[in-house]
């Protein structure tokens, strides 16, 4: 697999070892892994990050909780409606400004949520199963690293 492509000038095997095909490997495997989680629980990947800023900062904004979630606004805004038609969050709209809206959990939200989280802290164990807590450790900070350089550089 490692014969060079002449026309590319590079080999599978160095694709796959090139730093962004790694983390979007490891990502997409991750995502997987937490789908499978959170399907059970009838939430998808978005619906699952809003229901977690909501319930971890009542009295958010959808503006607060795309940049927390790292979503796009129209992917938090299906994610968020969905979470309302099924009568797990509130929103609310202030007097003093019409145009944005205040989002909170109800008991029936919250009680999704400490399931969800939960099934993601088993995810979280069964990733800790292949790195010591030492690597796992590393591997955070590392990633804060990426996080924060990119976020500075302006993506």
């Amino acid at each position: 697999m490692s014969e060079k492509n002449s026309s590319a000038g590079f080999s599978a095997d160095e694709l796959a070892n090139r730093l962004t095909f790694k983390l979007h490997t490891a990502s997409r495997l991750v995502q997987q892994m937490s789908q499978q989680k959170l399907k059970s629980l009838e939430l998808s990947q978005a619906q699952w990050r809003a229901l977690s800023g909501i319930c971890t900062q009542p009295g958010t904004s959808l503006q607060q909780l795309t940049a927390f979630a790292q979503i796009s606004q129209p992917l938090m805004s299906q994610a968020v409606k969905a979470l309302e038609a099924r009568n797990l969050v509130n929103r609310k709209t202030p007097k003093n400004d019409k145009r944005s809206s205040i989002l909170s959990a109800n008991q029936q939200g919250l009680q999704l949520y400490q399931q969800a989280y939960a099934a993601m802290l088993e995810v979280e164990q069964e990733m800790q199963l292949l790195l010591s807590d030492t690597g796992a450790q590393q591997l955070k900070s590392l990633l804060d690293v990426v996080v924060s350089g990119i976020n500075q550089t302006g993506k």
